[in-house]
């Protein structure tokens, strides 16, 4: 099941993750087959990657008389933008950024030190 996404409708968010699962340009009917468990029809999908398109969110290119579909954005940049924007509005960042952390995994914790420690410090630039 797809995760509903701000300003984006429950198939929306399904067409943007058939997307976003293969990383590659798709035709109408390769998303209509990509959808699990719904067969919404054609039209409708086309219909809903031309919204998409519109609000920004992929773009389109036409090969012979078909259009192709792709992300303007990767999901782990949609999910940076969420992060950044869940930031900006919680009033604390630097609370909210411990709560995050307090409550990852010991793994992603390891991974967020270790991506920390290759990024070089302001007085070493």
């Amino acid at each position: 099941m797809s995760e509903l996404r701000p300003g984006l409708g429950p198939l929306e968010s399904a067409v943007l993750d058939v997307l976003w699962k293969t990383g590659t340009r798709m035709s109408v009917r390769e998303v209509v087959e990509g959808l699990e468990g719904r067969r919404p029809a054609y039209t409708t999908v086309s219909t809903v990657l031309e919204n998409l398109r519109r609000k920004g969110w992929v773009d389109r290119e036409q090969v012979g008389r078909l259009w192709f579909y792709r992300p303007l954005r990767d999901r782990a940049a949609h999910a940076a933008s969420i992060m950044s924007g869940a930031l900006a509005d919680s009033g604390d960042p630097h609370a909210a950024l411990l709560r995050f952390v307090d409550e990852m995994s010991a793994e992603d914790v390891d991974v967020l030190r270790a991506l920390l420690a290759g990024i070089p410090r302001e007085e070493e630039t």
